[in-house]
């Protein structure tokens, strides 16, 4: 049974540096959401030594340590922010997944650049992400703050987790006082199909024009719910993944749905959600049209 706070931002904690900045980034949200912050260190089995039960009943004094030092640093930043604490051992992505069930929001880490740097996600971030009952946010880097740069950054390709995406778009960037970039990529290829000779400048318009009113419509009504929100629209003819991550150098948080347009019922993140957790500059969330990850 989940130990979660209901309504809490829950965040796992382990002592490293890509979970001290998703930290950050838990403790300021709770902030902005007069949230509980629930802090989690998920630990893996030992592979040696003697079986130790599973679950939230075992605490030891190196997850004591990593959960006090976390709790210093909320206390320190936000000083009267209410603060649970849980810590186990088994699968972490499970455990932190089990701690989602009742939360706003569940905040995890990511690994930095490789030898070769190339961006690589760990696969707890990504099962967690995959899993999760509530909207995740994958950290990697620090938001940069430009006050001429695209504040949030949402997907809209028109489908169902698109508007979810979109609706949680509008809320970070309302309670961020940033602007709120949607964007919405698209592109024919036709590529080793044998269709390449429909892809006429005539084709191409037509599918274009259906675009824009796609984009156009994605974001109607919502000014009217946050009037203070800037809204920019970005109508692309590229990769929705290629335009996502650029706009990640610059932004403060990048919103996604899992899967959108295209997607198979059954796939859990879809390849722009992937694409964008392994490889943007900036945290991610990500959402699915039930409210969830």
């Amino acid at each position: 049974m989940s130990s979660t706070t209901t309504g809490a931002v829950v965040v796992g904690v382990d002592g490293q540096l890509p979970a001290a900045l998703a930290l950050d980034w838990a403790i300021a949200e709770a902030q902005r959401t007069k949230a509980p912050l629930h802090l989690v260190n998920a630990r893996m089995l030992p592979l040696r030594g003697p079986t130790v039960e599973t679950g939230f009943a075992v605490h030891t004094a190196e997850s004591d340590e990593i959960l006090a030092a976390a709790t210093d640093r909320a206390h320190t930043l936000a000083p009267g922010l209410h603060i649970t604490r849980a810590a186990g051992y088994g699968n972490a992505a499970a455990l932190l997944v089990e701690e989602s069930r009742d939360a706003s929001c569940l905040v995890v880490g990511a690994r930095g650049r490789s030898p070769l740097g190339s961006l690589l996600l760990g696969s707890t971030s990504l099962d967690v992400a995959a899993h999760s009952r509530c909207p995740v946010v994958v950290v990697r880097d620090r938001p940069h703050q430009l006050p001429d740069g695209p504040g949030v950054v949402v997907g809209s390709d028109g489908s169902e987790v698109s508007e979810a995406a979109i609706a949680a778009g509008f809320e970070e960037a309302d309670r961020l006082g940033v602007p709120l970039t949607v964007v919405h990529a698209w592109f024919l290829d036709s590529q080793g199909t044998g269709l390449a000779a429909l892809e006429t400048e005539d084709t191409r318009q037509v599918v274009a024009e259906e675009e824009d009113a796609v984009a156009s419509e994605a974001v109607v009504g919502w000014s009217e719910k946050y009037p203070d929100v800037k809204v920019r629209q970005r109508v692309l003819r590229t990769h929705p993944v290629e335009a996502l991550v650029d706009l990640s150098r610059q932004a403060e948080l990048v919103v996604v749905g899992s899967r959108g347009r295209g997607g198979f019922s059954g796939l859990l993140l879809g390849s722009v959600s992937q694409g964008v957790l392994h490889h943007a500059h900036c945290p991610v969330m990500v959402v699915r049209s039930d409210g969830g990850a």
